[in-house]
């Protein structure tokens, strides 16, 4: 499902890294840094607007919800069919543009502090069901994914259960190379571990593993892994005992979705729950975020390929606390304000997740100031970021890659911005 493909994405995405720095600012950070923006997020502005009312902010949430429900029909916003506030018919306009022209069909979001200035969808969920994408429409956000995992790790940190600086030697071990790597290394990227999706003959070395690894060349193996429900637990920890690192832990950045697996399994045994019940009950919950989940249900997004309307069925279960969480786009705003305003982790938590070395923290991108991740699986593309010194939000979900831009998401905020700064 994912095979050769999804490594060409994420090749892509990665060496483009800079694209949408590049658009309006001068670069990527490089370096550890302090990023003083976002120490203080400043109050949404009080000035008044002209044009279309649609009132839809964060205090519309249903608060009686008692736990997270499997559907992706969001009762805590009215089901309007969009949102555009004065000074933003641009960036309707833009992405109107972009949807006839068959370069973007999804749902995007931009918000100023608490107040959401646009939001609409975009084209088909399903095109065999004629079900088209809806605001309330759940997308896979992949590794968007891994902000939610940081944030879990910085929880259990604040709770004394999880010390940065212990060895993973304390969670795995069995792992020749794990009295040499920190939990903060894995947060970090900067662990030495090969990545479990992309650099496949490195890290698959299981016997498991070789049986089909011949079918490499072809792709094939990556679907039998998914059918044959091979992609487990056991089956990547068995490959991770016997793989040799990529470079010494600490000396070097490189993105890599095994770290995000391993901190997944680290939140279980601090914690003594799942993965998913953790999330659920410690982010999902407390941020309202009331049709968030790790399975999916039928009303979710189909991701669609080159030709539009052909499915391609994104399995990100095997994908875990790397990239596993479906969510629709007011969930996803709920979670960005809740974590920016610093309700989910303490100042110091905080600011330690978007302290970012090489350009990156935990879980996070921070380039030029802007607190951002992209995710990408067959089908799925989507971006969120934020921009303290406005208080400015985006987000972009897309369920199609038939696009020619397969960054697409990263692409349409890095405009949708250059507008809103203009």
């Amino acid at each position: 499902m994912v095979g050769k493909f999804m490594k060409k994405k994420y090749i892509l995405l990665m060496t483009a890294l800079t694209i949408s720095c590049v658009v309006t600012l001068s670069g990527c950070d490089t370096k550890a840094t302090e990023n003083p923006a976002v120490s203080s997020i400043q109050e949404k502005s009080n000035e008044e607007e002209k044009g279309e009312k649609v009132e839809v902010n964060t205090s519309d949430i249903n608060d009686n919800v008692d736990e997270v429900e499997e559907t992706s029909e969001d009762e805590g916003y009215d089901d309007v069919e969009k949102i555009v506030k004065s000074g933003y018919e641009d960036v309707e306009a833009f992405l109107d543009e972009e949807y006839a022209n068959k370069r973007f069909q999804g749902v995007a979001l931009v918000a100023q502090g608490d107040e959401i200035k646009f939001a609409k969808a975009y084209g088909y969920a399903d095109y065999d069901e004629n079900r088209e994408n809806k605001l309330t429409t759940r997308f896979a956000i992949a590794s968007n994914t891994k902000q939610f995992t940081a944030a879990a790790i910085m929880q259990l940190v604040e709770e004394k259960k999880i010390n940065l600086d212990d060895t993973i030697d304390k969670y795995f071990p069995k792992y020749q190379y794990a009295n040499k790597i920190t939990v903060k290394q894995l947060l970090q990227m900067r662990s030495g571990i090969p990545d479990y999706l992309n650099e496949i003959d490195l890290f698959m070395k299981s016997e498991e593993c070789l049986s089909i690894l011949k079918d490499y060349e072809n792709d094939a193996y990556f679907d039998k892994y998914v059918e044959d429900e091979r992609w487990s637990e056991d089956t990547i920890l068995k490959s991770l005992y016997l793989t040799d690192l990529c470079f010494e832990p600490g000396e070097c950045y490189d993105y890599c979705n095994t770290n995000y697996y391993l901190l997944g399994l680290i939140i279980e045994q601090a914690s003594g729950l799942s993965f998913e019940e953790y999330v659920e009950q410690n982010i999902f919950k407390p941020c309202k975020m009331i049709t968030s989940s790790m399975k999916t249900v039928e009303s979710d997004a189909k991701g669609h390929g080159s030709d539009v309307s052909g499915e391609i069925e994104a399995n990100p279960d095997f994908t875990y606390a790397a990239g596993n969480i479906y969510a629709n786009v007011y969930d996803m705003f709920r979670w960005n304000r809740m974590l920016h305003k610093g309700n989910i982790l303490s100042k110091e938590s905080y600011e330690q997740m978007i302290t970012p070395v090489d350009g990156y923290g935990y879980g996070l991108f921070i380039n030029d100031g802007i607190i951002r991740h992209s995710g990408v699986i067959d089908g799925f593309n989507s971006n969120t970021e934020y921009n303290p010194k406005n208080d400015i939000t985006i987000i972009v979900m897309e369920n199609s890659d038939e696009t020619t831009d397969i960054l697409d998401a990263k692409y349409d905020t890095s405009i949708i911005r250059e507008m809103i700064n203009n």
